[in-house]
């Protein structure tokens, strides 16, 4: 498996690449325009907290771009499951400040979906202050928290994105479980079989 990770903010990757347990190229979020998505089997958008999307599109238009193109695999993990909302033209809204709870939150399943492998309710780590306030038509909300949508998807592309860590806290969450599904369902699947 080719696999691509967009660092977000700078930090080591190490828990992502335990959890896809792949050797992976990583790209930081501005040099994205070196990531041609053709010669890998999945994108992977980390997560960040080193600045806030809403203020700072300009920044991040080439990510930006490169989610609008995507035609392989792509997960976005919070910050990156937010950029992938905003790529598509939702909107996000700040929580407020001390909201990052940085613990286990109970998300329930809004639609069925083999991802969730009969699980109506699951367990995943939460820490974010941003959250999706509104979802394009192309995006449909899969599971939700008190907190807004938790796993979201393109209705088109095998584009998903989780707005909580899967790859923290593996033991006491399902987030671990539910991504390496999306790999299972998606990578390696020939295109044109997603939906």
């Amino acid at each position: 498996m080719r696999v691509a990770i967009v660092n977000n903010s700078g930090i080591p990757l190490e828990n992502i690449l335990n959890l896809i347990q792949s050797d992976a190229e990583v790209f930081g979020w501005q040099s994205v325009s070196l990531l041609d998505t053709q010669n890998f089997d999945l994108l992977i958008l980390s997560g960040s907290s080193q600045f806030p999307i809403e203020y700072n599109r300009e920044k991040l238009e080439g990510e930006i771009e490169l989610i609008q193109k995507s035609t392989i695999p792509t997960i976005g993990i919070c910050y990156g499951c937010e950029l992938i909302a905003v790529a598509f033209g939702g909107k996000l809204k700040d929580r407020g400040e001390g909201t990052q709870e940085r613990k286990p939150v109970l998300i329930k399943v809004r639609e069925e979906h083999p991802i969730f492998q009969g699980q109506k309710e699951f367990m995943a780590y939460d820490a974010h202050r941003w959250v999706i306030d509104t979802l394009p038509d192309d995006l449909e909300i899969l599971a939700e928290s008190v907190h807004g949508p938790e796993v979201i998807r393109h209705k088109n592309r095998p584009i998903y994105g989780f707005q909580f860590h899967p790859e923290k806290m593996l033991n006491e969450t399902l987030g671990d479980e539910l991504f390496n599904e999306f790999i299972k369902l998606y990578v390696g699947s020939p295109r044109g079989q997603w939906g």
